[in-house]
């Protein structure tokens, strides 16, 4: 089944499972702060499906589409850096190594953004993709992939060896770091919850927090330097901050595409002199959202 059909068959497998989960599933955190006021604007357009960004420091990013990489600078302008990928998802840069994960072949590659060459590091079966500080690597299973779960997989760079349901949570898509780095975050497309995975104990998962609605179903998320979580809810069109300690949430935005054509990727940058929310989605754009002036944004610093 191709990257649209399983999609597709995941809108309606979700909403059979969030009809099961009836009152049994977990209550709705009251609404924080600093939810109003932000602002949505388009800053590039008429790509490929957008499934996942990543900063290049410099105030741009790459993009990963339906086939092909992009690069997008801080003026908007847009650059295909590769293409004919099978179906490239998450992104990680590291000094000048863009890090892929195609999701098609389940592969991992590394991607000098100098010389040009491109190079497979792993077989490394999943959809989102997160460089630990120590150099290793995490990816998630959606579940519409077929077989067994895999929970988030870890890769050892020093090793090779692949560790599949490192984190044994019922599926994944996004992943994000805490602002202290003892913490992953990742986001169920099924359900709409956050999970809590301690890099030291991954088999110790627990739910953060259940978002709203019927089906907004998850995608992406970031965290932030003061410890929320801002998730993509692709099939809501909505991007919720959230308070990880309380679970607390709220949707910073509902100005962005629904259903199929909904946001799919998230990330925090600069954006002059303050920081903004970056937000990649399947109508093939980059928007920016800015916080009102209240809200201070920083991202995660990364190892």
């Amino acid at each position: 089944m191709g990257r649209t059909g399983q999609r597709i068959r995941a809108l309606f497998l979700a909403a059979t499972v969030v009809a099961g989960l009836g009152s049994a599933a977990p209550a709705f955190a009251s609404e924080p702060d600093g939810c109003a006021g932000w602002q949505v604007e388009t800053l590039a357009s008429g790509l490929e499906q957008v499934e996942n960004l990543e900063p290049d420091g410099q105030d741009g990013f790459y993009l990963s589409g339906d086939t092909k990489v992009y690069h997008v600078d801080g003026s908007g302008q847009v650059r295909t850096v590769m293409e004919n990928l099978a179906a490239p998802g998450g992104l990680q840069l590291h000094g000048t190594n863009l890090y892929i994960l195609t999701r098609q072949d389940g592969k991992l590659w590394r991607l000098d953004t100098v010389t040009g060459e491109f190079t497979w590091l792993a077989d490394f079966p999943g959809n989102g993709l997160l460089r630990l500080p120590d150099g290793n690597f995490l990816t998630t299973w959606v579940g519409t992939e077929g077989g067994p779960s895999r929970g988030v997989s870890h890769y050892n760079s020093d090793t090779g060896v692949v560790t599949a349901n490192w984190a044994p949570v019922p599926r994944g898509e996004g992943l994000a770091l805490s602002s202290d780095h003892r913490t992953v975050y990742t986001d169920d497309l099924f359900t709409g919850q956050v999970y809590r995975i301690p890099l030291d104990t991954p088999d110790r998962w627990s739910v953060v927090t259940t978002v709203p609605g019927l089906l907004p179903g998850l995608d992406d998320l970031a965290t932030s330097g003061d410890g929320d979580i801002y998730v993509a809810a692709h099939f809501l069109g909505a991007v919720h901050r959230v308070d990880p300690d309380s679970g607390a949430t709220c949707a910073v935005t509902t100005g962005l595409p629904v259903g199929w054509a909904g946001p799919s990727s998230v990330r925090i940058e600069a954006d002059g002199d303050r920081f903004a929310l970056f937000v990649t989605a399947f109508d093939g754009t980059v928007r920016r959202v800015r916080p009102p002036a209240d809200v201070e944004l920083t991202p995660v610093q990364r190892a």
